[in-house]
């Protein structure tokens, strides 16, 4: 590697959402799941002279992703419920198994939000995205609470079947 910084920096970047979703698997609330992101690109930056480019990157990151989380657990234990650690370990197994196939499913999602119009894609990511409220989202577009989840269910219905749909024609392609 010419310039390690620089290097670190690149993958670290390209692989931000992934980790961020692989925090979130285990941590609920989006400020915890920052803070854990955090601590796991300070150990990443500490031990990346240990990286072997060679290998890929983000299996790496996620193996130090885990063990953040797990400290993460331990700080908070005292304030809430917390999955043991055989569950998280299983979790992690999981999407470690199934990782290819959330992958074809998020690009699955990305084409098929691509299919709806610019309002309705822009209602879905204040909802999802930037957790706006319904209540919120009801009043600034005019409509009731109740027509707004009724619009919400539809477009994730559509979402639902375009994704299957997607993933359906690729996998007679393969």
């Amino acid at each position: 590697m010419a310039d390690p910084d620089k290097e670190f920096a690149r993958l670290l970047t390209i692989h931000d959402r992934e980790l961020r979703r692989y925090i979130s698997l285990f941590v609920s609330r989006r400020d915890d799941v920052e803070e854990v992101l955090q601590q796991t690109a300070i150990m990443l930056w500490e031990k990346f002279a240990e990286y072997d480019p060679q290998r890929e990157f983000l299996p790496w990151a996620i193996r130090f992703a885990y063990f953040e989380i797990l400290n993460f657990r331990k700080q908070i234990a005292r304030r809430r419920f917390q999955h043991s650690e055989e569950t998280l370990l299983a979790l992690a197994e999981t999407r470690d198994d199934l990782a290819e196939e959330l992958n074809r499913r998020r690009l699955a999602l990305k084409h098929c939000l691509t299919k709806l119009n610019a309002h309705d894609r822009s209602l879905l990511e204040r909802r999802y995205s930037d957790s706006s409220s319904v209540k919120s989202l009801a009043e600034e577009t005019g409509r009731t609470v109740k027509a707004l989840y009724r619009r919400l269910d539809r477009l994730r219905q559509l979402i639902y079947e375009c994704v299957d749909s997607r993933i359906a024609s690729d996998a007679t392609l393969e």
